[in-house]
């Protein structure tokens, strides 16, 4: 994806597309801008037939990545995979660069029009993904015979430096870095060889694939983001959009496309089941592309369709942060769990904020009517909660709350006191939730606050707040 700035000076004339359409033979006057998005990409006609010009800011893209992508492509094209074709330009070169007063330098390529007509997603019959899924098959099959090494910079690997990079500028992002650490190691277990890893399209949706209903196929095209990968990579991205047709209808039309896939090459039982590692990394790397497009980007010097897709942008991106929040479930404090619960330990730099042992609330939660809960994510212990109704007005208060120090900064927290105010609201049906907290501990109040508790005392030593149940809580 581009930057968002880029795409501003990209679309402010069509300079740019002009002069790079000079360098091909064409139709004068067909010229027309088609969109843009990780690239720019126009249309126009060749002798009555339609082509189109793809051209991208060298900030965004690199001569020597568009030639391996075009080099596979090629490699495609001569196996007899219905692959929309690269045109040479008039000096007889695949890309053409020209230096542009709005633009700067941008790199242009000119491809033939893919055999076929567009189904959209929703309107596929069973037919349909079988037939996408034999298509994708056929590709990968080709892709078995050439070389990974030509891959240059174009591998899953690579395009994890790439999300460790942007992550780095964006320290705040916890959740995707321990998501990146966590794909890296998930990853390095798989097996690899010629018929597991090889080049993928990766964008095999229906915006990338054409069907030509006399063959019972798919052509292809933007192979802009070819990379090598696990084949089943493919199979992840190409299916990513299906929860739009509802559980039962998504899951019928995932099962056809695996059909066909599997009437051409074999997919691995265990491989299909990894399906959703590999959309993980889907996620991660739109993520860290769309973080990187919004860059510099200026609201107040910006045109009205740039603020607007610049909106949808950051929206994608609350939507993937959504899918990282670690499951935390709250579990008893019993004779199986309670002396773990007394090694876990808050950051070193917590201890003011957090001085009192969690022996201490076992204690108190033992003679004094507490409820005390230990915080699992997954099968590993993280942290500690105890609340209390009082006996006085009826009130509830959460107590104790911390996170051991292994568990901090992955979400963990915000996690973990989610579940822990749905718990206590289930459980006991009341309206409001009370706790306290000292005023230098900025995390919690940073935390308490966004999740809705209002300050409603404070003193030298302690604020307390106040969260209203019987309204819409924020995410």
């Amino acid at each position: 994806m581009m930057k968002l700035t880029n795409m501003i000076r990209g679309t402010a004339d069509d300079s740019a597309a002009r002069q790079l359409l000079r360098c091909w033979e064409h139709d004068e006057g067909t010229l027309a801008f088609w969109r843009a998005s990780s690239n720019f990409v126009y249309v126009f006609d060749k002798n009555g037939i339609r082509h189109y010009l793809r051209f991208i800011c060298e900030e965004d893209n690199t001569v020597e990545r568009m030639q391996g992508e075009l080099d596979f492509v090629l490699h495609l094209i001569d196996g007899g995979y219905p692959a929309a074709a690269p045109v040479r330009s008039l000096n007889g070169r695949w890309i053409e660069t020209v230096e542009t007063p709005n633009a700067g330098r941008c790199h242009g390529v000119v491809f033939e029009q893919a055999a076929g007509g567009h189904v959209p997603l929703e309107q596929m019959s069973d037919r349909h993904f079988e037939d996408w899924g034999r298509s994708l098959a056929e590709l990968h099959l080709l892709s078995e015979s050439y070389p990974v090494e030509r891959a240059r910079d174009r591998s899953w690997s690579d395009a994890l430096d790439f999300i460790e990079m942007v992550l780095e500028r964006h320290p705040q992002e916890q959740a995707a870095r321990s998501e990146l650490d966590r794909l890296r190691e998930r990853l390095a277990e798989l097996p690899t060889g010629p018929a597991l890893t090889g080049w993928i399209h990766y964008d095999f949706e229906t915006d990338n694939i054409a069907y030509m209903a006399e063959e019972s196929r798919y052509s292809a095209f933007d192979f802009d983001d070819a990379m090598v990968h696990w084949y089943v990579m493919d199979i992840a991205a190409a299916l990513g959009d299906l929860p739009e047709l509802g559980d039962e209808a998504a899951q019928r039309k995932k099962e056809r496309f695996i059909a066909g896939y599997r009437s051409v090459r074999a997919l691995e039982e265990e491989f299909e089941a990894a399906l959703p590692l590999f959309q993980r990394f889907d996620d991660l790397y739109s993520f860290a592309r769309i973080m990187r497009s919004l860059v510099g980007f200026d609201e107040s010097k910006a045109p009205e369709w740039a603020v607007r897709l610049k909106s949808r942008l950051t929206g994608m991106c609350c939507e993937i942060r959504g899918r990282w929040k670690p499951a935390v479930r709250l579990r008893p404090v019993d004779s199986g769990n309670w002396h773990a619960c007394t090694r876990l330990e808050a950051a070193p730099e917590q201890q003011r904020t957090f001085p009192v042992p969690i022996v201490y609330w076992l204690a108190e939660s033992a003679y004094c009517g507490f409820t005390p809960l230990a915080l699992y994510c997954g099968e590993q212990l993280a942290g500690f909660a105890a609340y209390a109704c009082d006996p006085e007005d009826g009130s509830y208060w959460i107590m104790a709350y911390m996170i051991d120090r292994r568990y901090q900064q992955k979400g963990i927290g915000r996690s973990g006191m989610e579940e822990l105010i749905s718990h206590i609201a289930e459980k006991h049906g009341c309206d409001a939730l009370l706790l306290g907290h000292r005023p230098e501990n900025e995390p919690a109040s940073r935390l308490y606050e966004s999740l809705g508790f209002e300050a409603i005392g404070h003193s030298e030593h302690e604020i307390i707040r106040r969260l209203n149940l019987n309204v819409k809580q924020p995410k």
